[in-house]
């Protein structure tokens, strides 16, 4: 039996998220978590910060959904598993006590984040367990839009122009995410 653990970050929603999708498509077994990760919270200016209080709502909201959704399908009724601590530490243990073969996320484009994301996908290889981040908060990432000689653009316009003639209606198409 093949198993997953999909990590949310700042993408908590049951719907439209690309990483959750794949997991349920190509997984027996999915189990999801989110970690109020110490990094994060210990570097923030006040301890009662709005910003976590809207976090951790929409970190019970999500339970819920996914609760209801594993309910729908047949299952158990279990939700998202809730971790504090270092994410770094947080996910890899988790993964190594479900027994998963590959942990799932959202690409993350902060720099600390990508930091943060190395440090786990580099972990969980010395353990034999696959990390897979899916594009699913940008239309293009920033490798898919360049100038001709294959560089960045610096300048707004033609960057605009380069974006525009890159859109094709497929990627508007409605399609069932799960």
């Amino acid at each position: 039996m093949s198993r997953a653990l999909v990590w949310f970050r700042r993408d908590l929603r049951d719907h439209d998220h690309a990483a959750l999708h794949q997991a349920l498509k190509r997984f027996d077994q999915v189990w999801c978590a989110f970690v109020f990760d110490r990094d994060i919270l210990e570097a923030l200016p006040a301890r009662h910060d709005r910003r976590v209080a809207f976090i951790h709502d929409a970190v019970q909201g999500l339970n819920e959904a996914l609760h209801a959704r594993s309910m729908a399908a047949g299952g158990q009724g279990s939700g998202l598993i809730v971790r504090h601590g270092r994410a770094v530490e947080e996910i890899v243990q988790l993964a190594r006590a479900l027994g998963v073969d590959a942990v799932l996320a959202n690409r993350d484009y902060e720099p600390d984040a990508r930091a943060r994301d190395a440090q786990v996908a580099a972990a969980l290889q010395d353990m034999g367990i696959v990390f897979e981040s899916f594009k699913d908060q940008v239309i293009f990432e920033c490798d898919e839009i360049l100038t001709r000689t294959g560089k960045p653009f610096s300048v707004f316009t033609p960057y605009r122009n380069a974006w525009q003639r890159a859109l094709e209606p497929s990627l508007f198409a409605a399609h069932e995410v799960g």
